[in-house]
């Protein structure tokens, strides 16, 4: 099949970028969140009611431009996890004086409770994934031959895939080039482009056969 000089052009913008993306994945890979990258977690009891906005505040003052995650872990709001790259001993005693002042808390750097938290694959992050798709691969595939058996049901198939990998392969080189943090909702983004762009086809598909057969 032919293409006309717009798709040639589109097709060759997405080659760019998807070559640029898997440069720059080479050279940095992606840039995953603070919470799979090798980090220290500080938990905070405080006892009573805390604002998100005010630890966020403290921990601005604390830590400075180092990447932080702040998350409630108590039904009563009363508790926190801090997410943070590194917690050095004069960061320990700045968050410690801060929280005490702020909250009428007694911490010392000896009593809050900080974890060290291993760097987690990209791979591990991805695993869960693989036995749902693997299995709707098998059911699309077995769907479409059997829908379209009567056209080349082989070569819709790879049609599809091809669609789907470029799809895919762009988004993930944005992802890359942009620095935009690998989570599990980006990946769940990324399914749901797929099973869309698959939606789309097969559709455009039935309505094709449908007329060829009339």
């Amino acid at each position: 099949m032919k293409l006309s000089g717009m798709k040639k052009i589109v097709l060759l913008g997405l080659i760019l970028i998807i070559v640029a993306g898997a440069i720059v994945v080479a050279l940095k890979g992606f840039n995953v969140s603070l919470i799979y990258e090798q980090h220290e977690t500080i938990k905070l009891v405080i006892g009573k009611k805390i604002e998100i906005s005010d630890i966020e505040s403290i921990c601005k003052e604390v830590f400075n431009d180092k990447k932080v995650i702040i998350r409630k872990i108590e039904l009563f709001d009363d508790a926190v996890n801090i997410d943070v790259e590194s917690v050095t001993d004069e960061e320990k005693e700045n968050l410690v004086n801060k929280v005490n002042e702020k909250y009428g808390t007694a911490f010392t750097k000896e009593t809050i409770n900080i974890t060290t938290n291993p760097n987690i694959r990209l791979r591990d992050i991805v695993r869960p994934y693989i036995v749902p798709l693997f299995i709707s691969a098998i059911v699309i595939v077995a769907y479409m031959i059997i829908k379209f058996r009567k056209m080349n049901a082989i070569t819709l198939l790879g049609k599809i895939a091809g669609i789907i990998l470029l799809t895919e392969l762009f988004i993930a080189s944005c992802i890359s080039i942009g620095r935009v943090p690998l989570t599990p909702s980006i990946i769940n983004i990324m399914i749901a482009f797929a099973i869309f762009e698959l939606v789309l086809y097969i559709d455009y598909t039935e309505k094709n056969y449908k007329t060829l057969k009339d």
